[in-house]
């Protein structure tokens, strides 16, 4: 896989989390409701950015390692099973969406490895990383709450 077909694979992953995050939002409390259209909003700018990203004909020369490849297939399987998933439960979606975020996170730190750091694809991927870990605190305070 090169890093155009990696592109544009993680937008349609950022495609389905914003999905996910709007169905869970039909059935969540409704105080908690505004978080995650907030979370589904940010999952759909990041597939936007990811389209753009790919739209780079050099990409296409640069091959992602196997150990990404494998990362993007666990996070695919990882979004299929929420038809497994009960959105009624609080608990049960924020440890799904936990994963979510942390596979997230892996693939964005190692894409940073293709790019110079003054590069507008490092800074993107930078802040990518940090509104996941602004997520994935969210998620684990409402876990902590949820005990």
């Amino acid at each position: 896989m090169n890093l155009q077909e990696c592109f544009l694979k993680l937008a349609s992953i950022e495609e389905q989390d914003a999905d996910l995050y709007k169905k869970f939002s039909e059935n969540c409390a409704k105080k908690l409701k505004p978080t995650v259209l907030s979370f589904s909003k940010e999952e759909e700018n990041h597939k936007v950015l990811m389209i753009e990203l790919s739209n780079d004909e050099k990409l296409k020369e640069k091959q992602l390692h196997k150990d990404i490849e494998k990362v993007l297939e666990s996070h695919t399987h990882s979004a299929n099973t929420n038809k497994r998933l009960n959105l009624a439960s609080e608990k049960d979606f924020f440890g799904f969406a936990l994963q979510l975020e942390k596979n997230s996170i892996e693939i964005y730190t190692e894409l940073l490895n293709f790019f110079e750091s003054d590069s507008y694809e490092y800074k993107s991927f930078e802040a990518l990383i940090k509104e996941e870990k602004k997520h994935m605190l969210y998620i684990l305070n409402r876990l902590y709450e949820l005990k």
